[in-house]
């Protein structure tokens, strides 16, 4: 049993850092597919040097999709989630990796592992894998859209046409739950949307955190 736990502890490990990679190549891609939808040219990322090789970012994006991509490529047939801007199929892959390690590292620390125990562990693998991260992103990238509204230089201008396709079903949501019949402007709107989402992270984050001790505990 012992050796099974150390297998088990070990794996969970590896996982760990693979996980990491995953989210590192997801945060990577993305921000190589604002680039080359015109979100900026030759940034602070862009090595004159490396010619048609392109940016760092791209080069990054290159050696870190060798490592990830054979994972990954798994779940490019859900088509579900791929019908937007971003490609969010790695979001997905990270859940499942996430969920498994998590298993795993359980397996290593407990003597018995209850249903309800690993109840809690697809829950706690879906809020900070999937939903976390997600809401986590979205406010950052809103506080970005933010900052960038005070300025109207034309390469921010552009880096903000990027970024607006990729933000108008969220703040449009906020746009209709609270100023449908008002009319407002684009930086109270993202401000209003940084705040509802950022609630919503902190409802969620202490909702899941007592359901998840509560089965725990069963």
């Amino acid at each position: 049993m012992e050796l099974v736990k150390g297998i088990c502890g070990f794996a969970a490990m590896v996982l760990g850092l693979y996980s990491t990679l995953i989210l590192i190549r997801i945060i990577v891609s993305w921000a190589v597919l604002i680039k080359r939808r015109g979100g900026w040219n030759a940034g602070p990322y862009y090595n004159a040097e490396q010619g048609e090789n392109g940016s760092v970012l791209e080069s990054a994006d290159t050696i870190l999709g060798k490592l990830c991509d054979p994972y990954l490529n798994i779940f490019k047939g859900v088509k579900s989630l791929r019908r937007s801007v971003l490609d969010l199929t790695p979001v997905l892959a990270l859940v499942i990796l996430n969920m498994v390690k998590s298993i795993l590292s359980l397996i290593s620390k407990v003597q018995d592992v209850t249903v309800w125990m690993v109840l809690a562990i697809i829950i706690q693998g879906l809020w900070s894998s999937l939903i976390s991260f997600l809401l986590i992103l979205l406010i950052v990238v809103l506080i970005v859209r933010f900052f960038l509204g005070k300025s109207n230089s034309g390469e921010v201008n552009n880096i903000i046409n990027a970024l607006d396709p990729i933000l108008d079903a969220p703040v449009g949501r906020v746009y209709k739950l609270f100023f449908r019949k008002s009319k407002v402007d684009d930086q109270k709107l993202v401000l209003a949307s940084i705040i509802f989402y950022a609630v919503i992270y902190v409802g969620l984050k202490i909702g899941i955190d007592a359901l998840v001790k509560f089965l725990v505990n069963l």
